[in-house]
């Protein structure tokens, strides 16, 4: 273009000429500057565009240059100088301009966003907002939204931020682009949704290669970093931090290539925590490298580099504490300040807690540290208040872990296990307890579940067809239910929401103890933790006592050895012979593990576990020393029991399809009730089965079941219309009910990062049951139709749920799998 128009008389051509010269100049600026990261070169040329402007006498001109410089400045992370160039090029664009109005407040908005103006940022957003919908140019309507996105993100309402980034992908013209999807990504990962955010990133690092867009490939990968960082994957972290800090500093960007900087110090960090040997001479050494950025950070002002300089401080701190050198920590950490502002980044804000915890324990002042444990918790529980679904709520998990972590370390070196005790409970209740999510009504959420559960039926169908044709059908329907229930879980990320009334509260040895005491029963409480090796604390009414037991490696290959023998049991045409080999096998593997959780800590009463990972998929029921025994299985001590309810009990009881016994075992448990409503056949539908359950306090479930560990809120029960997720299920009150599902493997849970466990069953106890029956492997219809009547006749006889499995299961020659999953049971004083 310039060298088309630089023959061309302005005075002749008329004063277009001019216009295309300078925007023809801004332009070749942007494209330097982006393949390059010359600034220089850049603003050499915005300087030219500026110089033809003001030789031309025309204002609006020199406001486009103006423009560019200031986004020259934003792209280097000087958004001081920014600011004062869009604020100059705003003097000069008359308000009928509606498009480099546009431009300019979507780029001030941004500037102002990066030195924490968020009031400054929503305002010049919303302008340019109006401006680019009154010219309709919806390319920057949609960058606008999703700047506005950023600001509410900033603000710390998650489901905003991302409703912003959506409505602004529709907006794009072509969908939504790289720098959208990094946008989008940051905020996931900062919600703790962190393999989700990874995915987003790893395709939008690939758009970045192909278009050769330095500066955004290095956003890119900066974001990768911290997944990898909270997947504990911190040689992928470093790496991708330092190309992030190449990258940005290729850019001129130097504020974020420091930031780049801190991610791969916290990779180093984290790596010498898990490592031996290191002297104290190396570690020391890191603590200065560390404060040397921080110093560097403060440099660039107190807006753009405050959180480089307090996240570097906080790594130096950590490093002086591994050194040993208390001392310098604490002079290190006088150096932070006491209190983050809200706009601070999530997990920086956590992070902070943390590190001030460890600070408070090194020094032996427990109080501090156990104050600086639940600022951090607070923080967390904050969050956790303003989003709507179950997904979100356990996501947040991923930033508590090292939280969870300092505070277990600082009391097991106290020596006592009630502290230990009372530090566990209080990392697992903080997430495992959000109770009740109310999230608003959503047709548009409920639309998609329904597309869902129809496209999966059509592909089940298929599947039994006898076409090859039928089978390459199913699996496109088998797609588009799964691309239709990503699209669901993305859309529940935005609601907002709240609790409810049942808030979490952590268990304290004291009263646990106090409990058990007061019941005057030889019920035990063990709390299992699960590290490289199984310590428990087990508590009854006398105190509470630590007990190292096992290797976590022999325990966890004897539980897949059951679930594979399970598996074999539960397959009806498995010849007898065969069958009684895997019962042979499965006794012999709950009896070893009998012998190593169990036998030290001499439980010959009633049994309360609090367990997380894979012990929560231990068939307990099932244990030599468990038979005839009450045993409750949950992932936090919850105290908070609710009883029966004193009304007459309202009983739902639900047949699924295509299970030869299904409607059998249904008839002969809604005869063990008074008045038990039995939905089976075409009348088991999903949503007649969701409006049942509420307000119910006895459900029976059985049906096919099955757990997704890769998107665990869509494991389901299969009824007559399709799967009835665990998702449908948000907001249902349940609270006080019991609910059996009998269903295979249901029981099971995922672990997110951070430890939460994730599955059909959490989700049901977070809406309040007070037991879930369920098992966590196959179970067999004869054994269903066997025991599932017995145990709802002594659940009748007022029998705990606990008790009334081990008295169903009593009879039974092969391990059944079934685990009565809940709160702690209610015990007389």
């Amino acid at each position: 273009m310039l060298r088309d128009i630089a023959p061309l008389d302005p005075e002749r051509h008329g004063v277009w000429v001019v216009e295309l010269r300078v925007r023809a100049l801004v332009g070749e600026a942007a494209c330097v500057y982006a393949l390059t990261g010359s600034l220089g070169d850049a603003r050499r040329l915005v300087g030219e565009a500026l110089a033809v402007a003001t030789a031309a006498g025309e204002p609006r001109l020199e406001a486009l240059a103006h423009g560019q410089e200031g986004l020259l400045h934003v792209r280097s992370g000087n958004a001081g100088a920014a600011l004062d160039a869009f604020d100059r090029a705003l003097r000069s664009v008359e308000p009928s301009n509606h498009r480099d109005l546009a431009v300019l407040h979507i780029n001030r908005a941004a500037a102002a966003l990066e030195i924490g103006d968020l009031a400054a940022a929503v305002r010049s957003n919303e302008s340019a907002l109006a401006h680019a919908q009154a010219g309709q140019y919806d390319r920057y309507a949609a960058f606008a939204q999703l700047n506005l996105g950023l600001a509410r993100y900033r603000e710390g309402d998650f489901p905003a931020a991302l409703r912003e980034l959506e409505a602004a992908a529709a907006r794009q013209p072509g969908g939504p682009d790289g720098w959208s999807e990094v946008s989008r990504a940051q905020i996931l990962l900062d919600a703790g949704l962190v393999s989700e955010a990874e995915q987003v990133l790893a395709d939008a690092a690939d758009l970045f290669v192909t278009d050769d867009l330095t500066g955004e490939r290095a956003d890119a990968l900066y974001g990768r970093a911290q997944c990898a960082l909270l997947l504990r994957r911190f040689d992928d972290a470093m790496r991708w931090a330092a190309q992030a800090a190449r990258a940005f500093t290729r850019v001129g960007n130097s504020v974020w290539a420091l930031r780049a900087t801190v991610v791969r110090l916290e990779g180093r960090l984290a790596d010498d925590r898990e490592r031996a040997g290191l002297s104290r001479s190396t570690l020391r050494r890191r603590a200065e490298r560390a404060l040397r950025l921080a110093d560097d950070g403060e440099a660039h002002g107190p807006g753009t580099g405050r959180d480089v300089a307090v996240a570097a401080r906080l790594l130096a701190v950590e490093w002086a504490l591994l050194a040993g050198d208390v001392a310098r920590a604490v002079e290190i950490a006088r150096a932070v300040p006491r209190r983050l502002s809200s706009d601070s980044p999530l997990p920086l804000r956590v992070h902070h807690r943390s590190v001030l915890a460890q600070v408070a324990f090194a020094q032996g002042d427990r109080r501090a540290g156990l104050r600086a444990v639940r600022g951090g918790h607070q923080i967390l529980a904050d969050h956790r208040a303003r989003v709507g679904s179950v997904d979100a709520v356990t996501a947040a998990a991923a930033h508590g872990g090292r939280l969870a972590r300092v505070d277990v370390e600082a009391a097991m070196a106290t020596g006592r296990a009630s502290a230990v005790f009372d530090a566990t409970e209080r990392g697992r209740a903080a997430f495992a307890g959000a109770a009740r999510v109310r999230p608003p009504n959503d047709p548009g959420l409920a639309e998609l579940l329904v597309q869902a559960r129809r496209a999966g039926e059509d592909a089940r169908e298929l599947a039994a067809g006898p076409e090859a044709d039928d089978r390459t059908r199913s699996a496109q329907r088998a797609a588009e239910s799964y691309r239709l229930q990503e699209q669901a879980r993305r859309r529940s990320w935005q609601l907002s929401g709240s609790a409810g009334s049942l808030v979490p509260r952590p268990a304290t040895a004291a009263a646990t103890v106090d409990r058990l005491r007061r019941a005057g029963t030889e019920e035990v409480v063990v709390s299992y933790l699960l590290t490289e090796r199984i310590t428990a604390l087990r508590a009854d009414g006398t105190g509470v006592r630590s007990v190292n037991l096992c290797p976590a490696a022999e325990l966890l290959e004897l539980v897949r050895r059951v679930r594979g023998d399970t598996e074999v049991l539960a397959n009806g045409l498995i010849p007898p012979r065969m069958r009684d080999v895997a019962a042979a096998s499965a006794r012999r593997s709950l009896a070893r593990i009998d012998d190593l959780l169990l036998a030290p800590l001499e439980v010959s009463g009633a049994l309360y576990v609090a367990a997380r990972g894979d012990l929560l998929g231990v068939p307990w029921a099932a244990m030599p020393s468990r038979a005839g025994r009450a045993t409750s299985v949950n992932s936090w001590v919850d105290l908070s029991s609710i009883g029966p309810a004193s009304a007459p009990p309202r009983v739902v009881v639900v047949a699924g399809p295509d299970l030869a016994a299904a409607e059998e075992e249904a008839r002969l448990v809604a005869d063990v009730w008074d008045d038990a409503l039995l939905l089976a056949g075409p009348d088991a539908t999903c949503g007649r089965t969701g409006a049942a359950l509420e307000g119910a306090t006895v459900v029976h479930l059985g049906a096919h079941g099955r757990h997704e560990p890769d998107n665990p809120l869509f494991s389901a029960v299969r009824l007559a219309d399709g799967s009835l997720y665990a998702h449908e299920l948000d907001g249902t009150d349940l609270s006080g009910a019991v609910v059996v599902l009998s269903a295979c493997e249901v029981g099971r849970a995922s672990t997110r990062v951070g430890g939460e466990p994730l599955g059909l069953t959490s989700v049901l106890l977070r809406l309040g049951a007070r037991a879930v029956v369920a098992a966590v492997a196959p179970l067999r219809d004869d054994v269903a139709v066997r025991v599932m009547p017995r145990l709802h006749a002594s659940i009748r006889e007022g029998l705990e749920p606990a008790a009334a499995l081990a008295h169903a299961l009593a009879d039974e020659v092969e391990p059944v799998p079934l685990v009565c999953f809940g709160p702690m049971p209610l015990v007389s004083p």
